[in-house]
């Protein structure tokens, strides 16, 4: 190598550096999870952090968060996260962060059957728009209803999407 491109690569790799080192005193991802809530309450299941698994596609990879705090009895806010990584293993610090929702502000209306299952119907808003959110945890695992299957007579979706959320 010249010195010329020593030089260059040295530039890069400290620029890479900072960058890295940016992102890790901003979070990078890496926040503590917030606390569960063991009340009663019909949202209480969903309070707390939650995290997808590793998705991997052409080289990269993805995890979602959401974060959930509870505003009352029967509803709660909170926002959620994409982070996307290089590679296929969904470590590092993210190279991209974007809030898929954000300000999310969900109120529970009710439950309905779904996938043998009895999920909790919410009416939600969010800085994105507002919808009809189907719902169901074990206290473990987070599904959401796919806001691309069918929907029932209410507007609701009558599947689950295919990916859980864990607790974090």
């Amino acid at each position: 190598m010249t010195k010329t491109t020593n030089t260059r690569l040295s530039f890069k790799l400290l620029g890479l550096g900072l960058a890295i080192a940016a992102l890790t005193a901003c979070g990078g991802g890496n926040d503590d999870p917030l606390p569960g809530d063991a009340s009663a309450d019909v949202v209480a299941k969903y309070i707390g952090s939650w995290e997808s698994e590793c998705y991997t596609d052409d080289g990269a990879s993805a995890h979602l968060r959401a974060d959930f705090t509870k505003t009352s009895a029967t509803s709660f806010s909170g926002d959620v996260i994409a982070y996307a990584y290089i590679g296929r293993s969904c470590s590092g610090p993210s190279v991209k962060t974007e809030k898929v929702l954000t300000n999310l502000q969900m109120t529970h209306v009710g439950t309905k059957p779904a996938a043998g299952v009895t999920a909790d119907k919410f009416t939600g808003t969010s800085d994105q728009g507002s919808s009809k959110v189907l719902l169901h945890s074990d206290g473990t695992l987070l599904q959401i209803g796919d806001p691309d299957s069918g929907k029932d007579a209410e507007g609701y979706p009558s599947e689950f999407i295919e990916y859980k959320l864990s607790r974090i």
